[in-house]
Protein backbone atom coordinates (compact mmCIF):
# COMPACT_ATOMS: atom_id res chain seq x y z
CA UNK A 1 0.00 0.00 0.00
CA UNK A 2 1.28 3.62 -0.97
CA UNK A 3 0.25 6.58 0.63
CA UNK A 4 0.46 10.02 -1.44
CA UNK A 5 0.26 13.26 -0.20
CA UNK A 6 -1.58 15.91 -1.52
CA UNK A 7 0.02 19.14 -2.21
CA UNK A 8 -2.22 21.76 -0.26
CA UNK A 9 -4.39 23.53 -2.96
CA UNK A 10 -3.60 27.29 -3.95
CA UNK A 11 -6.05 29.67 -4.52
CA UNK A 12 -6.27 33.18 -5.33
CA UNK A 13 -6.34 36.07 -2.83
CA UNK A 14 -9.72 36.85 -2.41
CA UNK A 15 -8.82 41.26 -2.39
CA UNK A 16 -10.37 42.96 -5.61
CA UNK A 17 -6.98 43.57 -7.81
CA UNK A 18 -4.60 41.00 -6.15
CA UNK A 19 -3.02 38.86 -8.21
CA UNK A 20 -0.86 37.02 -5.91
CA UNK A 21 -2.40 33.10 -4.81
CA UNK A 22 -2.56 32.01 -0.82
CA UNK A 23 -2.72 28.53 0.28
CA UNK A 24 -5.39 26.90 1.84
CA UNK A 25 -4.24 27.08 4.84
CA UNK A 26 -3.43 30.82 4.99
CA UNK A 27 -3.35 32.82 8.55
CA UNK A 28 -4.84 35.31 6.92
CA UNK A 29 -8.46 35.28 6.79
CA UNK A 30 -11.84 37.48 6.99
CA UNK A 31 -14.40 35.28 7.44
CA UNK A 32 -14.40 32.39 4.96
CA UNK A 33 -12.15 34.42 2.55
CA UNK A 34 -8.13 33.69 2.31
CA UNK A 35 -5.97 36.40 1.82
CA UNK A 36 -2.41 36.96 1.15
CA UNK A 37 -1.48 39.08 3.83
CA UNK A 38 -2.38 41.22 6.51
CA UNK A 39 -3.21 44.38 4.92
CA UNK A 40 -5.22 42.25 2.41
CA UNK A 41 -7.29 40.86 4.80
CA UNK A 42 -7.99 44.66 6.41
CA UNK A 43 -8.88 45.99 3.10
CA UNK A 44 -6.09 48.16 2.29
CA UNK A 45 -6.91 51.15 5.21
CA UNK A 46 -3.92 52.88 4.49
CA UNK A 47 -3.92 52.52 0.96
CA UNK A 48 -0.59 50.28 0.95
CA UNK A 49 0.17 47.25 -0.92
CA UNK A 50 0.26 44.03 0.04
CA UNK A 51 3.80 42.84 -0.97
CA UNK A 52 6.49 45.20 -1.86
CA UNK A 53 6.73 45.35 -5.48
CA UNK A 54 4.49 42.73 -6.54
CA UNK A 55 2.58 44.55 -9.17
CA UNK A 56 -0.79 43.57 -7.39
CA UNK A 57 -3.40 47.08 -7.97
CA UNK A 58 -5.06 46.28 -4.92
CA UNK A 59 -4.20 48.96 -2.87
CA UNK A 60 -6.23 51.49 -3.71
Amino acid sequence: MTTTLEKPATLQCACPGCHCTVQEDSPFRNGALLFCSEVCAKGHPNGEPCHASCGCECHG
